[in-house]
């Protein structure tokens, strides 16, 4: 046996084998990642996933070029939209106070808690949105 320092290849296949796993238990799941592309880069990018009624925010990021251009609100609604449409019942998220928790609670987030601080002088918050 050897332990190594994993890769993105490696973390993705990781991701996949707990998916797979996941799903013998949890059959609702659904993927609700999108990207925006723009000049032929990524712009900015959502990853998401449900089980059941709940729809799990994992990431989102806007390449700071694009901040501003309204992608990361275009990404929220494809996502809300999409999950309403399969009877979704709710939205979670975690955030960094250095990342972007006005830009959720902007978006409809209620802020469940927050841990203060998470590590050094940043908080990070926990947020639901009920569709």
């Amino acid at each position: 046996m050897e332990i190594k320092k994993s890769s993105g290849r490696v973390n993705e296949k990781v991701h996949q084998m707990l998916q797979e796993y996941n799903a013998q238990f949890m059959e609702d799941s659904g993927d609700y990642s999108f990207y925006v592309e723009e000049d032929s880069k990524i712009a900015a990018g959502i990853v998401a996933s449900a089980v059941f009624d709940t729809v799990e925010i994992d990431y989102l990021c806007v390449a700071e070029e694009y901040r501003g251009h309204g992608y990361g609100e275009q990404l929220f609604n494809k996502v809300e939209k999409e999950a309403a449409a399969k009877q979704i019942k709710r939205i979670i998220l975690n955030t960094y106070s250095f990342q972007a928790p006005a830009f959720y609670k902007k978006m409809g987030y209620k802020q469940l808690f927050k841990i203060a601080p998470a590590f050094k002088d940043y908080d990070q918050y926990y947020f639901i949105k009920e569709l």
